[in-house]
């Protein structure tokens, strides 16, 4: 046998496919999952998930339970606390100025107060570790006439607030008749406020 005869053309060795790296989670997937995680904590940030009216309990605070107590400082600097409240039906909205929702709901307690303080209604707004002077200044700019006060991180922590606004309605022996975490409507606040008046 005859080897064949080289003509000085070699033949080129066969071109092999490039071999991808193999990867263990593909970047669009990952991509995917930090854009999801960014949207799940934006919106627990932005509008955390309302538990309603129908929400138990805060903390300590149960519905059909005495409602704990808790030290507050006036905005003139003067030291009280929730139990000073005790006789009156008494709505506490936990807010703080930052707070986008706690804004929007503002005029409604505001109509809510005026409508039915001549029924012993006390309206208490509870401002989160804020300056008095911040407070002050913001209830000008919306027109409160409520008291407000604030919480050196007490309430907050006796409440368990994992979100603001909080609403808790105790009536005049009290006794948490209702509590709503986040904003609540018109419609939700009439029907707590019925069964505290």
């Amino acid at each position: 046998m005859h080897a064949p005869a080289d003509d000085g053309h070699a033949e080129a060795p066969e071109a092999k496919p490039a071999r991808r790296r193999p990867t263990s989670f593909p970047s669009w997937a990952l991509a995917f999952v930090l854009f999801a995680i960014a949207v799940l904590v934006w919106r627990h940030a932005v509008r955390p998930p309302a538990l309603g009216v129908g929400a138990l309990q805060a903390g300590r605070a149960r519905v059909g339970m005495p409602s704990p107590d808790f030290a507050l400082s006036r905005l003139d600097g003067r030291r009280t606390a929730l139990s000073a409240f005790k006789g009156h039906p008494l709505f506490v909205s936990f807010f703080a100025t930052w707070c986008p929702p706690c804004k929007a709901e503002l005029p409604d307690i505001e109509r809510h107060y005026q409508a039915e303080k001549a029924k012993g209604l006390v309206v208490l707004g509870v401002d989160q570790q804020e300056s008095p002077a911040a407070v002050v200044q913001f209830a000008r700019l919306h027109g409160l006439t409520f008291p407000l006060a604030i919480d050196a991180g007490q309430g907050a922590l006796t409440y368990d607030l994992n979100a603001i606004p909080t609403s808790v309605f105790i009536d005049a022996r009290g006794i948490v008749r209702a509590i709503h975490v986040g904003q609540i409507s018109t419609g939700e606040m009439d029907a707590a406020l019925r069964q505290i008046l």
